[in-house]
């Protein structure tokens, strides 16, 4: 009884010391995350501060590409609002049967435009396309791909390509991988 408590409080110590390296890396990615947009809003408000603010062509740039950061710190803050909702197990998922292919479309879809100006093509990878269904909280997992194909578009290489590979890899489980040619 003694050997078997022994190795359940091992196990649970090694859960615990893999989770807390988790959440380290985790504050590492979020800091950079937020520094990025922050530095940036910093840089534009300078140089209008600095007399930019009086050149109509300047300003009005500068104004814009501040406003785009700061939705991405929000978007930032809202994405950290739902993790501590999560852990704290108050976000409600809403699971339902979905053709993941179909879901990963849409995606493609809503963000054409912008792949478009970049002339890059949106695919799923050729052996990949049979329907897979899962039960998931379809809105949680279209947020993931936005987000995930939005960065492989926004980072892609111009007339690159964008590919979802979409794998059954255990009875109850499914890996998406989403690809680019950019410089990451």
């Amino acid at each position: 009884d003694v050997e078997d408590w022994a190795t359940r409080n091992e196990e649970e110590l090694e859960l615990l010391r893999g989770n807390e390296q988790f959440r380290k890396e985790f504050l590492q990615n979020l800091s950079h995350e937020f520094k990025t947009p922050v530095f940036a809003i910093q840089g534009y408000v300078d140089t209008l501060l600095s007399g930019a603010l009086n050149n109509p062509e300047v300003n009005q740039r500068f104004l814009e590409k501040t406003s785009k950061n700061v939705d991405r710190l929000t978007h930032l803050l809202t994405d950290l609002d739902q993790i501590s909702k999560l852990e704290r197990g108050e976000l409600v998922l809403v699971k339902q049967n979905f053709v993941i292919q179909d879901l990963v479309k849409e995606v493609y879809d809503s963000l054409a435009v912008k792949a478009e100006k970049q002339q890059i093509s949106c695919s799923i990878k050729k052996g990949c396309e049979s329907p897979l269904t899962v039960f998931a909280d379809k809105e949680k997992i279209r947020q993931v791909l936005i987000n995930l194909i939005d960065n492989a578009i926004k980072y892609g290489k111009q007339n690159g390509s964008v590919e979802a590979s979409i794998y059954k890899i255990e009875d109850k489980k499914v890996l998406i991988e989403i690809s680019d040619d950019g410089i990451g």
